[in-house]
């Protein structure tokens, strides 16, 4: 079928577009006018892509089996992580081989762009860093030693430094905690609270952990995209820094749900194990001035406080309204009599 949008706009394929931060960074390229593809592993996975984007059929594991969808675009941004076995507890071991497989596939994946020539636009995250003296996380921090989910990006970020060395094309967009619709905010935060279910944090509450707002998240990874330098790496979070606390209780006042309540350190390691509380409670502050001057990225959140507000709504609208079955709304309007 002829596409006329195929020979003026620029073509962007995204891994893991059926997931939180990839919905959005879809949704932000399609109203831009790019040319999106999403990878899907099977018609599950397909239903779901958002709307306007091409879906490109492949297992994010097999990459040489969707190469030509790679050589067909002019850049891919890659935002899919292999899923867990489903364990409750998470142990470092769990961390470090999950992290292992990441390589693989970036290994992978990245020799593809380099050998087609193509941009690769990584997503690692803020723990890719340690804090400076000052507890604040920049670019030009020391990699991370292995904190929390650190650990997974002290085993990945060899690899993708050894693809830019052998002349890949790359930039990576390293987002703190991202909240919005859909991913672990909605199921488990929005709908636990919208179904009055109990809402809990792990530890006192009071432990440090920086924000941004999926939409804004989105429209950075558009201007990496548009402004982006090769070889450089972005740190991506709001203006203001908070704790698991506050935000958890932020949500819950909105949801008008019951305020949260604290677990305690003992029994939280008891239920998500000692790294998967390592790993939920780690998440410094963070400076994003790079980000904001090479890419004149600015938040339109600035902080939890103006972003939780505006995203539980558009949840609650969500609820609200029901889903459209556009096959169905298809049918119906050519069955309706033209207008005399």
């Amino acid at each position: 079928m002829y596409d006329p949008t195929h020979e003026y706009s620029h073509n962007v394929l995204i891994t893991g577009a059926t997931g939180m931060i990839g919905s959005a960074v879809a949704r932000e390229l399609v109203v831009h006018g790019y040319r999106v593809h999403g990878l899907a592993r099977n018609d599950g996975a397909r239903a779901r892509l958002p709307y306007a984007v091409i879906a490109v059929m492949g297992d994010i594991r097999s990459p040489e089996r969707w190469e030509n969808a790679i050589r067909s675009v002019d850049a891919v941004i890659h935002l899919a992580v292999p899923g867990d076995d489903g364990a409750q507890k998470l142990e470092r071991a769990d961390a470090e081989r999950q992290a292992a497989e990441m390589a693989g596939i970036l290994e992978s994946l990245g020799e593809i762009c380099r050998r087609n020539k193509k941009k690769l636009i990584h997503t690692f995250g803020s723990p890719l860093y340690e804090p400076g003296a000052d507890g604040i996380v920049r670019e030009t921090c020391a990699i991370s030693a292995g904190r929390g989910y650190g650990v997974r990006h002290q085993i990945v970020w060899p690899v993708f430094q050894s693809l830019r060395r052998r002349g890949l094309k790359a930039i990576s967009v390293n987002p703190t905690f991202v909240y919005g619709p859909g991913g672990w905010f909605e199921a488990g935060l929005l709908r636990p609270m919208q179904e009055g279910k109990p809402s809990s944090f792990l530890g006192d509450g009071t432990h440090v952990m920086h924000y941004v707002a999926a939409s804004d998240t989105s429209a950075a990874y558009r201007l990496a995209l548009e402004h982006g330098i090769v070889g450089e790496d972005y740190l991506i979070a709001d203006d203001v820094a908070s704790t698991i606390g506050a935000f958890t209780r932020l949500v819950a006042n909105e949801m008008g749900a019951p305020p949260p309540t604290g677990i305690p350190e003992e029994a939280a390691i008891e239920r998500v194990g000692p790294w998967g509380y390592e790993a939920f409670t780690f998440g410094p502050a963070v400076d994003s001035t790079k980000a904001r001057e090479h890419l004149g990225w600015t938040p339109k959140y600035r902080t939890i406080e103006t972003g939780v507000p505006a995203v539980v709504l558009d949840f609650k609208r969500s609820l609200a309204t029901p889903p459209l079955d556009i096959v169905a709304e298809a049918r119906e309007r050519f069955r309706r009599p033209a207008p005399q």
